[in-house]
């Protein structure tokens, strides 16, 4: 998870001030899973396909002028 977060971070151009946190329904993905086994666990068992939704956060404090 962590590599996936670090490559959407950069191919949306998201702050390093922000973090990411991604979510399946209601519940918040632990960055210490590989993204493969999540996969297996929670594709949707229709279509195949994971659905992750996201949400972004400033983390590091504020920028004082």
């Amino acid at each position: 998870m962590i590599q996936f977060r670090d490559t959407l971070k950069n191919t949306l151009q998201i702050s390093p001030k922000q973090s990411l946190y991604f979510h399946i329904g209601n519940q918040l993905l632990p960055e210490d899973l590989k993204l493969a086994d999540i996969y297996e666990k929670k594709k949707d068992s229709e279509d195949g396909f994971l659905y992750i939704t996201y949400s972004d956060l400033e983390v590091f404090g504020l920028n004082s002028n």
